[in-house]
Order: structure tokens, then sequence, then C-alpha cells
């Protein structure tokens, strides 16, 4: 049992760290396609203003940027916080009053002072400017921090980029057509932002009447408000200061921008730190002190921000001269110090991040004092050696409040380092160095390296997956006892050359009669080792697994949906996820019984889709669909059995979330359709419904009905390439059974009547391409992700039919949407 519970805690610990990781980089996606387009804006302006009018522009810009760091993090963290911790729509509609009257309070203070600050070096048009942009930067957070309370982590992701590709634009209308200068330049923060209002939060009814002004007494919201304010506050300042006292002080105008430069260039680091903050505070905030999801944290920013760093610190001259115009000399001689402050800069911010993940509010006397080391560094620079002299002082303070707030750190919490590989990191980044700093002399050599390592540092930021460890000799799992297959083998599918000797919509040219039967040949023996979880859940072959390669497997069957079958045949090892499955396998027929009975009772009848019923189901809501102009009844016949009503807006019409106060969400659905895009008809789909056995074992019991096997198949079919654009291993073990002749005949006539066949028949031969690989067990990436343009030329066929049948608005919506959901969906990153 000690060994369970040391395994249950582990597997959570990690999921921890992949859900993190995820969101990470979700966040850093967006941080990167931001940083490229503030960065190419940075360089448009030093093109197009003359050198004290970009000096002012950065001056603002540092401005606006420090003010909005504190809105970023205090807004949104709090009332995302406050949101997830809600157990009401009063306390739901409570946290938004405070959230909206903090943002509007702070921000108008904040604009107050910011006002003064750039009265020092900016026309009074320009200053009004700027207050401006920062009172609509903090209002806005309010939106921001709804989403992210919601965890509608991607929308988030999507809107920040948004936000930075509106400002690139309407920047440089401002400036390039209508001549608006460093005024119009810091006019499109404000602009900017704009978008976040349609997704400002919903009103919520808890039977009261409260007005805005109704601000929570909720000491507990204060305090966490003015201590997360307080840190991110020095934090900005921190980043921001040297870029607003360089503008200030008595310096030559030309060598003020070069710092500038320069200090925008070296502050990816910083950016990255932001991403894995925001992702990791979460799970954080639900651990103790110095667990070892901090190392992860820690990790996961040197793995990309340390080469970085590098390649920023020992860039040519010569390549900078190409990139700047003339009056940024100086940009080359800088760099070294100010990419290694930004590099130290980020870690600070990730030990910020820890300290308030813990409620550790007491480190702002630390950080307050790094602060005034570094102040005094940059200035004593300055006396000493003018914009050079700054550079270096700015390095020697901000390393200076590193290692101040590193040792209080270590000292109270610690860093969960035990175990972590970092010590391995020293010598290739000494080899890194070494080579890079050997090529400078040479600015194509250098260039070429750079630009391998910035991929490399990139790609084990985004992209690389984890392999799990090779398995050990050991005794069998569970004393050599042979549990259940959790599925049957599914047989080699013979090709078939001649056209005509095969079904129509059977891809590739498989032959799918023998498909997933029983009785169907294996692999034989003798293949190389497939992965765990494929001979584990998809072949039902054991082997002896240690625990570390079981929770690596433990962890990619979660991201399918397929841990149960995983912990079925590891029960010892596993007892505690089996158990967890149990549970929520549970519930999810307890909410589907007396959903269904509610609806049943009311006349409505529904139909479930996307189910195993002889299965696990562990996923967050289970879907109904109603018959046509039934979606608000459905809702009223539920009222009193569900605590929270949520709706996505693109979907508002046709789709609503009813989460009762334990297990899985009611998720109702007035067609089947994605995106208000209808599919498969629903008139059809009731019409050739079945009625499947109940629970108990009883036909006559159950108060929903599930749909023929030809409708199952092509719904899995079009939510992968309508929504999801991939199919998970549980998606790919309920396509299995249904791949039989007559139902591929049907599901092909259906899929053509319907508008999407060609679309559907790609779709299903990258499925069962996958399946044979999986058969003889071969590494396939899961969830298997579709091929982009399988998705785009569905679209394109679907909504073309759609047109044709007289349909222009389902059509038109379609046309707009798909190729913003295909490369919103594409960012996503497959978490390791």
């Amino acid at each position: 049992m000690i060994a369970a519970e040391r395994v249950a805690e582990r597997s959570r610990v990690l999921q921890d760290e992949v859900t993190a990781v995820l969101g990470a980089r979700w966040i850093a996606t967006s941080v990167v396609v931001v940083g490229a387009l503030n960065y190419a804006y940075t360089l448009v302006l030093t093109r197009l203003l003359d050198v004290s009018g970009y000096a002012t522009f950065a001056a603002g810009q540092g401005l606006v940027v420090c003010t909005a760091a504190v809105a970023v993090v205090t807004v949104p963290w709090m009332l995302a916080q406050a949101l997830a911790r809600a157990r009401s729509d009063a306390e739901r509609g409570e946290a938004v009053r405070f959230a909206v009257v903090t943002a509007v309070v702070g921000g108008t203070v904040a604009a107050g002072v910011v006002g003064v600050v750039a009265m020092e070096f900016a026309s009074t048009p320009t200053t009004l400017v700027i207050a401006g942009s920062t009172l609509a930067v903090y209002v806005t957070r309010v939106s921001a921090g709804w989403l992210q309370g919601t965890e509608r982590l991607r929308t988030l992701a999507v809107l920040i980029t948004a936000e930075a590709a509106l400002k690139f634009g309407v920047g440089l209308f401002f400036v390039s057509a209508l001549g608006l200068g460093e005024t119009g330049a810091l006019a499109a923060f404000g602009i900017a932002v704009l978008p976040y209002v349609f997704f400002r939060p919903r009103r919520f009814r808890d039977g009261r009447h409260r007005t805005w002004r109704a601000v929570s007494v909720d000491r507990d919201l204060w305090r966490r408000a003015g201590g997360v304010a307080s840190l991110q506050g020095v934090v900005a300042v921190l980043a921001a200061v040297d870029i607003v006292l360089v503008a200030m002080l008595p310096t030559d105008r030309a060598a003020a921008a070069s710092y500038q430069a320069a200090v925008m260039l070296g502050r990816v680091p910083l950016f990255l730190a932001g991403a894995v903050s925001i992702a990791f505070l979460p799970a954080l905030s639900r651990r103790r002190a110095g667990d070892p999801l901090t190392a992860g944290a820690l990790r996961m920013y040197v793995t990309a921000a340390l080469p970085l760093t590098v390649v920023a610190a020992t860039v040519p001259g010569a390549v900078l001269t190409r990139v700047f115009p003339s009056g940024y000399e100086t940009v080359a001689t800088l760099m070294a110090c100010t990419a290694t402050s930004g590099l130290a800069l980020g870690a600070l911010v990730l030990l910020v991040t820890f300290a308030q993940a813990v409620n550790d509010y007491a480190c702002l006397r630390t950080l307050l004092a790094g602060l005034a080391l570094y102040v005094t560094a940059l200035v004593s620079g300055w006396v000493t050696g003018g914009v050079l002299g700054m550079a270096i002082g700015g390095l020697c303070g901000t390393t200076a409040a590193l290692a101040l707030l590193a040792a209080r750190h270590a000292r109270r919490h610690g860093f969960g380092l035990a175990e972590q590989p970092f010590g391995r990191m020293v010598i290739p980044v000494l080899v890194l160095v070494g080579g890079l700093v050997l090529l400078h002399p040479y600015p194509v050599a250098w260039f070429t390296a750079a630009l391998a390592v910035t991929a490399a540092a990139l790609w084990r930021f985004f992209g690389l997956r984890r392999e799990a460890p090779a398995p050990v000799e050991g005794p069998e799992p569970d004393g050599g006892a042979s549990p259940r297959p959790a599925a049957e083998p599914v047989a080699d599918r013979r090709r078939e050359r001649s056209s005509d000797r095969r079904p129509y919509w059977t891809p590739d040219g498989h032959d799918g009669r023998t498909a997933g039967r029983p009785g169907a040949p294996s692999v034989v023996d003798g293949e190389r080792p497939a992965p765990l979880l494929v001979d584990a859940v998809w072949r039902g072959r054991l082997r002896p697994a240690r625990d570390e390669e079981l929770l690596a497997a433990l962890a990619e069957a979660r991201r399918n949906q397929v841990e149960g079958r995983l912990a079925r045949a590891y029960p010892r090892q596993l007892a505690a996820t089996l158990t967890e499955v149990e549970l929520a396998t549970g519930l999810f027929r307890r909410n589907l019984v007396e959903s269904t009975d509610r609806l049943r009772a009311a006349g409505i009848p529904t139909v479930l889709i996307k189910a195993d019923l002889a299965g696990d189901y562990v996923y967050g809501n289970f879907d109904l669909v109603v018959p046509p102009g039934r979606l608000r009844a459905a809702q009223a016949a539920l009222d009193g059995w569900y605590a929270h009503r949520t709706t996505y807006w693109l979907e508002r019409s046709t789709k609503v979330l009813l989460e009762p106060p334990s297990g899985p969400a009611a998720h109702l659905h007035g067609s089947v359709s994605w995106f208000g895009v209808p599919v498969v008809p629903t008139e059809r789909l009731f019409d050739r419904a079945e009625r499947p056995a109940s629970t108990d074992g009883r036909g006559d019991g159950c108060a929903w009905l599930t749909p023929c096997p030809s409708d199952r198949l092509r719904i899995w079919l079009a939510h992968a390439l309508f929504q999801n654009l991939s199919l998970d291993l549980s998606e790919l073990l309920a396509l299995r059974p249904l791949l039989r002749p007559e139902v591929l005949a049907e599901a092909r006539d259906e899929a053509a009547r319907e508008g999407w066949c060609t679309g559907g028949r790609q779709a299903l031969a990258a499925a069962t391409e996958a399946m044979a690989r999986l058969d003889r067990g071969e590494s396939v990436p899961l969830p298997l992700p579709l091929p982009v343009r399988t998705s785009l030329r569905a679209g394109a066929e679907h909504s073309g039919h759609l047109l044709v049948e007289g349909r222009v608005r389902a059509a038109t919506r379609e046309a707009s949407l798909r190729i913003p959901l295909v490369m919103t969906k594409r960012l996503r990153r497959r978490v390791p």
C-alpha cells in the first residue's frame, strides 16, 4: 500500500508538471509570436522615427510595459484563483466585481503616476496617450483573468497574439500614413486591447441586487491583491527603470537609443519566464514550498533561456549593423551585458512566482533591497562610464538582486532540485559559449551556428518529447498474474491493388473486413519491443515495467484518456489510478442516469454521443444531443440538477455546459455541430438511433439513445476533422470495431449526402494507417495529429456543400472560421 501511495503521489506530481508544461507552451507560443511582432515593431520604428522620437517612444513604451506588468499579473491571477475556488454564482459575481473595481481604481492611479513621469520627457499629447493606454490595459485585464479562470487558455493565447498584431498594424498606420510620430506609435497600445472587450465577464445572478461599488470586504482577497501588486510592481520597476532612466539622464540621444534597443533584444528570457510563471503558478499554488515542481519550472526556463542568452551576448557587430540603421553603432558593445542581465531578470521573475505560489509576500523586503542595489549600480555605472557603464552596472545590480532573493528562497523553501540533472548542463553551455566566441570574427559562420542553437533551444522548449525509460528485467507485475487484456489486437490489413476489390470509402486500400474482430490474427512474436502504452493498451501485451517507465506511460495515457486500461493492466503498481478511474466512471454513469431521467420525464429524448458505456469514462463532461428546438426546454428540465451553466461564445446558440456539484457535466447539443456549423443532421440521428442496454444489464432501463454504427463512425471522424484536428488513443479504440465493410459503405453514403466525404475518407485513411502501425508495434505520435490540409479541405468541401444547399449563413461561418481555427489548433504543442 505504501508503494501504491508513493506511485500515486509521483503520478500526481508528474501530471501537474505535464499540465503546467502544456499551458506554458500555449502561452509561450503566443509570447514568441508577440515578441517577434514587438521586435519587428521596434525595428521598423527605428527607421520611421528619428533618434529623438524613438527615444521618447522607447521610454513611453517602458512606462506602459512597466505598469502593464503589474496589471497583467495582479488582476487576472487574483480573479482566476477566486473563480476557481468559488462554489456559487454569488461568489463568482463577487470576485468579478472586486476585479473590476480593483482594475479601474488601480488603472486610474497608475495612469496618473505614469502621466507625471512621462511629462519629464514627452509632450502633453504624448503624455495623455501614455496615461490613457495605461488605463485601457488595466481595465481589460479583467477579461484576461476571466479567460484564465474559466480555463480558456488557448483563447487567451490567441487574444494575446491578436493584441500584438493589432498594435503593429495600427501603430505603423498612425506613424507612416497619418504622420503622428511617437504619439501615434504609443496610441496603438491603447487601441490594441479593444478585442478584450468582447470577452468581458458575464453577469452572475445571485438573487441580490449588487452594484459595482459593493466591493468585497474579504480580507484575503485584499491581502492577496496587495501582495501580488507589490511584488509584481517591484519586478516591473526592475525591468523598466533602466530604459526610463537612460532617457531622462543628460546623455547623448543616439547612445540612449542604442542602450534601449540592446535592452529590448536582451529581454527574451524575461518573456519566457513570464510564460512559465503563468502556466506553473496554479500547479505550484496547490503544492507545498520547495516541491520538485519548482525544479521543473526552472528546468523548462533554463532549457531555452540559457542558449538564447549566449546567442544574444555573442552577436557580432557586423550582424547588428545590418539590422539597425546608423546611429545605433554601440548596440553590439552593450548586448553582452543586457542579454546576461535579461537572463538574471527572468530567473528573478520565477523566484517571485515561487514566493507568490506559497503566499510568501514577506520576500518583498528582500526584493526592495535588490531594487535598491540595482538602481545604485545603474547610477554608479552611468557616472563612471556613461551608457556602457550603466549596462555593466545593470548587469551587476541584477545579479546581486537575484543572489539576494535566491539565497532567501533556498534558505526558507528550497528549490526541489533533488534528482534534477542541472549539473549536466554546465559542460554543454561552456562548449556553446566557447564555440560562439570563437566564431565571433566570422559573421556568416556565427550566424549559421546561432541559428542552429536557437532552433535546438526552441525545439526542446516547444516540441521535444520525453522518451519512456527502457524496461528492466524483473518479475511480472502483479506477481506474474495475467490481467485481462485491455484490448484485443487488431488484424494485419491487406492491401488490395485493384480498386474494384475494396470498398470505396476504405482508405489507402485497407480491406477492413477483419478489423476489430476477436479472431483477427496478431503480430508475430520476435519483433522489436513496442512502447509500454501501445503494448499494454492497444495490443494487450504485458511486460515488466519499473515505476519511472510506468509513470511516463501513465502521463501519456492520461493525454489519450486510456489511463483506466493501463491501470487494469498493472493493477498493483497503479492501484490509486485504478480507484480514481472507477470513481470517475461511477460518477459519469450516475450523472448520465440522473440527467437523462429528468429529460425523459419532461418528454425530451436524448442521444449520447462520443461515449463508450462498456468502458471507462474519465472526461470532464458527456455529450447529449436533444431534438431541434428543444435546447432551452432541456435546460429548464435540468434546473436544480446543475449548479453552474457555461456557454462558449462561438457556440452559445447550439451548446450549453451544465455542471452538477460533483462529477462530469452534461454538455447539451442542439445539433451535431462544431462552432455552430451543423455536420450530422439531427433528425436522421434520432431516426436511426438505438436503445442500448442499461448499465445494470436490463435492456429497457436506459433513458437515452445511442447512434447507429455508421453515425458513430462519422461523429468520431467529424469531431477530429472539425474540432480537435487529432485522434487520441481512446478514439482509435472506439473506431476500431466500426471498420466493417457494411458500416464503411453506409458511412460513405451519409458523408457524401452531408458534404464532407473526401475529408472523412482522408481522416479515416490517417486513422487506419496509424492502427496498422500500432498493430506492428511501431511508434505513433499520440494523440495522432491530422494533416492541416485534410481539415482545410474538409472545411472547403463542406462549406461549398452548404452554399449549394442555400445555407449561406452556415457556409459563410464555416469558411470564415476554418483557417483561424486550424491555425489556433495547430499552435498547441503536445506534452511530452
